[in-house]
């Protein structure tokens, strides 16, 4: 490396944002969403409430604090779209709305923050949406088939599929296991096949939670197709967000020591979703949990936790191959330079 050249950054690829509604965010979240566990964890744990003024903004900006603190240059917070029908917003089964002009807003407002919007691709305007996103230098987009009624195999996708291909966007999905912070309206859609005619037409895709099953859900176990899947197709990725949990804990060390599977894996902590290491004291040692827990910063933990179950380095620092317009947001000065504009 060259004395002007800066390293490689060190990306989180999946992190979330969330909203009430507050700062003109245009979050929502349906009142079915808010009785469940997941929401009431969000409220109690970090105040998630519209009771609080500036609480998405707030949110956003521990998120950033978090990448300041850790060893990251820059995570990607994620937008989420709802359910539509007939082209239209369906409130009636969409769980959460954190809309693609709040994401770049927040990015904008935070150095260390990289755009991946949600846009479903059944909206009646997704193409003009889409076309927005990838002017605003969006680095991938967000789906959750099952809970979105999102249905990739749909014929009616080729023009989206072609356009992301064209700007080499990648879409992150979770497809493979079940997702359990969510109701799902359509199980069957996040079967991971469903994903083939995306990588088809050339889309990058990144597959969250290396498409683990869950423990406590009856779901084929599809990782032995996507290991397939990646022979076939080299612009499909993972990542390994979301596994040190009590639904996924147990394959972590096991993926974490597959060569095949760790060449294509990209970083992810799905912040805010728990992440410990006290699952793998007979893995690590005792001794090491006891050091990993006694770190604060959760994303950092996440790191050095996937570090010590034999993650290499380059899973922190592949995303730059990866995703499109880092430039337009590196530039920024996020190695050194960073500040906090207002909302």
């Amino acid at each position: 490396m060259s004395g002007g050249e800066r390293p490689a950054p060190r990306i989180d690829v999946h992190v979330h944002l969330a909203g009430v509604g507050t700062d003109g965010s245009g979050c929502w979240i349906s009142p079915a969403f808010e009785k469940r566990i997941t929401f009431r964890l969000l409220r109690a744990r970090h105040g998630m409430s519209a009771a609080r003024p500036a609480a998405d903004a707030d949110w956003a900006a521990d998120v950033a604090e978090r990448v300041r603190g850790s060893e990251l240059t820059h995570a990607v917070v994620l937008g989420f779209d709802g359910v539509y029908r007939h082209g239209a917003l369906d409130r009636g089964r969409s769980q959460m709305i954190v809309p693609a002009d709040w994401v770049f807003r927040v990015c904008r407002a935070h150095p260390e923050l990289l755009p991946g919007p949600s846009i479903n691709p059944h909206r009646a305007d997704a193409l003009e949406r889409l076309e927005e996103c990838i002017e605003g230098g969006a680095v991938l987009i967000k789906w959750l088939p099952a809970t979105q009624g999102i249905d990739p195999a749909h014929p009616s996708l080729a023009a989206f599929y072609r356009r992301c291909a064209e700007a080499r966007l990648p879409i992150l999905t979770h497809s493979g296991g079940t997702e359990g912070t969510f109701a799902q309206v359509n199980p069957a859609l996040k079967d991971l096949r469903r994903m083939i005619p995306a990588l088809r037409a050339g889309v990058p895709v990144i597959v969250a939670h290396t498409g683990a099953p869950v423990a406590y859900a009856r779901d084929r176990d599809q990782v032995p197709l996507l290991r397939a899947m990646l022979d076939e197709f080299p612009h499909l990725w993972v990542d390994n967000s979301g596994m040190a949990n009590p639904a996924r804990f147990q394959h972590l060390p096991r993926y974490a020591r597959d060569a095949r599977l760790t060449a294509r894996t990209l970083h992810g902590s799905d912040f805010p979703v728990p992440s410990n290491s006290f699952w793998y004291g007979g893995v690590v040692g005792w001794r090491e949990v006891a050091r990993l827990e006694r770190i604060r910063n959760r994303m950092q933990r996440d790191i050095e936790m996937k570090r010590a179950l034999g993650y290499p380095d380059a899973v922190l620092t592949r995303a730059a191959s990866v995703l499109p317009n880092l430039d337009r947001w590196i530039r920024r000065g996020a190695y050194g330079e960073r500040s906090t504009p207002p909302l």
